[in-house]
């Protein structure tokens, strides 16, 4: 009787997008999010991508599911990787009250409908101007440290 009434609080919750911070750009097929404020950057794939757009504050977890054609625990779990990313203003904490297995999401849906969100997070300023010399190249007193940390020979390696 508990895994019912956890199911069902996961399809009536409704997940609602950040409004702000957060720019978007579509890139062969895909979505790319980036969130200002912790400067993280998601990739989604078509069928996460629809997820999120279906995700507008009013529709639940049941009805996203309905609309992208998708069994509703897989976009859950979509629901909660969005939240862990920080795209979305209301926590979705932990929504899944099942186990999804790859054979189970891969029987449920196909390799090719399977929401997939991968995070990045983007460098500091900082570190995209941290100088070092790159593998094989010329190293030594007075020159940058070596990438690796190890000058052989007058040579990165």
């Amino acid at each position: 009787m508990l895994q019912i009434n956890c199911m069902s609080s996961v399809r009536a919750f409704v997940p609602r997008p950040r409004s702000r911070g957060v720019a978007s750009q579509e890139v062969d097929g895909e979505l790319l999010l980036y969130v200002e404020q912790t400067h993280q950057a998601s990739c989604l794939n078509a069928s996460a991508a629809r997820i999120w757009e279906l995700c507008d504050g009013d529709r639940t977890v049941e009805e996203i599911a309905r609309r992208a054609r998708l069994d509703p625990d897989i976009v859950a779990h979509a629901v909660e990787r969005l939240g862990q990313a920080g795209l979305l203003e209301n926590a979705a904490g932990s929504l899944l009250g099942v186990d999804l297995s790859r054979r189970r999401m891969l029987v449920g849906v196909g390799l090719a409908a399977i929401p997939i969100i991968l995070l990045v997070t983007a460098p500091s300023a900082r570190a995209g101007t941290s100088p070092c010399t790159p593998t094989m190249d010329t190293c030594g007193p007075g020159m940058p440290p070596c990438c690796t940390g190890s000058c052989t020979g007058g040579v990165c390696v």
